[in-house]
């Protein structure tokens, strides 16, 4: 959609709602109702900084704490489903499928014959640097790898 196509939505939401508004509250009415019309013209909102939204029937608690709260990053984009909830349900499970089949998790990689030795090595030789407690002496974890590294290598 270009910006032209954009702007005349824009401007037909906000002659009806400026019609809507001056029916209820005259000229008042009518301005804040365009008003609301520019705001919600868009098909999408683009929520231009992080926000925080709450529930509106508890508009009346924003210093208090409401019971429902999400969080908005900048950027994400709110779309009105006009109703047609199952739309957006059924969009939300094929991008949920697609998102399944990118992710494949990759085989993982069978261990080498040295990092098994030294694993075996590491847990023989850490017990000689810890204190009685479990905690490592000082350099104790440093000195624990040097040591199982020499000892997995091997004798040259």
């Amino acid at each position: 959609m270009s910006k032209v196509e954009r702007a005349l939505e824009k401007a037909e939401k906000a002659v009806e709602y400026g019609r809507i508004g001056y029916a209820f509250g005259g000229g008042l009415g009518a301005a804040a109702g365009a008003t609301l019309g520019l705001i919600i013209g868009d098909d999408t909102i683009t929520f231009p900084l992080d926000m925080i939204c709450i529930p509106a029937y508890q508009a009346y608690m924003i210093q208090g704490s409401p019971s429902l709260e999400y969080y908005v990053r900048a950027g994400e984009t709110l779309v009105p489903t006009g109703g047609n909830v199952q739309d957006v349900v059924e969009g939300e499970a094929q991008a949920a499928e697609l998102t399944k089949v990118g992710s494949a998790s990759k085989p993982r990689k069978k261990t080498t014959a040295y990092q098994r030795r030294y694993k075996k090595a590491f847990k023989q030789v850490s017990p000689t640097y810890k204190k009685k407690d479990g905690k490592w002496k000082k350099d104790g974890f440093q000195k624990a790898v040097r040591a199982a590294h020499k000892e997995a290598r091997g004798k040259k």
